[in-house]
């Protein structure tokens, strides 16, 4: 049996995804988490097989708790599963040690068999989520565009200055950093500091976006996907053609049996 934890701050989804693991016959729930924190707590309790991670919790978020995880219990694996798409909180989750990223709008039957993939050592991920990740690794940093000042903000955000550092050392107020940081965190596309700041620690020194670690092993899957997502379109396609030529012999049948019925 897999032995599986759930961590989620919504107890209706905690509940659902427990029920959903016990009705199958190879994977024990084996608890729910209401946040990251405790999620930490009863990861080093129970030693599950796989940690289901939300990411967005109140407290200890997924990202944070995912690397608490990782390190603590070096057998458990760490799938996520979000609401969330944006590669920023993808390179986030692999960046802290998850090893694959799956969104809660998927097929039930792919929440399952990604919970078996990592245990086996595979590496799920979503095929939109693989888009977004595809589509984060096209863009270069000098395509973003930063002031001289906002560049010095977000080294200093990089290297784990908090504001009130950063403030002092360029000899500004806290208020004009939260200023420069609000205007990095809209031109980076992120929602915060933590994410922020992995994104000048992946870039720095560097003329093009490269993969982190996490993600460099998951490009394979990422690429596969990809394809996937060709082949659905390829399959719905040909589906769409044989039914319209399916309907064109249809309607040719009725078109000659009226003219038949005319002639007789």
């Amino acid at each position: 049996m897999i032995r599986v934890l759930v961590v989620d701050d919504h107890e209706i989804v905690r509940t659902g995804l427990c029920q959903l693991l016990a009705a199958t016959d190879d994977l024990d729930p084996v608890g729910g988490a209401a946040d990251g924190e405790e999620g930490i707590a009863m990861a080093a309790e129970l030693r599950p097989d796989v940690v289901l991670m939300d990411l967005s919790m109140p407290g200890t978020d997924g990202v944070a708790a995912t690397r608490r995880i990782v390190a603590e219990n070096p057998g458990t694996h760490v799938l996520v599963l979000t609401s969330f798409s944006e590669h920023q909180r993808i390179l986030a989750a692999l960046d802290a040690g998850a090893e694959g990223y799956l969104l809660k709008d998927s097929a039930t039957e792919a929440i399952l068999s990604g919970i078996r993939q990592v245990v086996a050592g595979g590496s799920p991920l979503d095929p939109k989520a693989a888009r977004e990740f595809l589509t984060s690794r096209r863009q270069r940093p000098e395509e973003i565009s930063l002031t001289a000042r906002e560049q010095e903000v977000l080294e200093m955000l990089g290297a784990g200055l908090p504001n009130r550092a950063i403030a002092q050392r360029l000899g500004i107020s806290e208020r004009t950093v939260k200023a420069h940081l609000t205007s990095i965190f809209h031109r980076l596309g992120v929602a915060d500091r933590t994410q922020a700041a992995l994104w000048a620690q992946r870039n720095a020194d560097q003329g093009a976006t490269q993969p982190s670690v996490a993600g460099a092993q998951l490009l394979e899957a990422v690429v596969q996907g990809e394809q996937e997502l060709d082949q659905q379109r390829d399959r719905r396609g040909d589906e769409r053609q044989a039914d319209a030529g399916r309907v064109e012999r249809r309607t040719d049948g009725v078109a000659q049996d009226r003219a038949s019925l005319l002639g007789g």
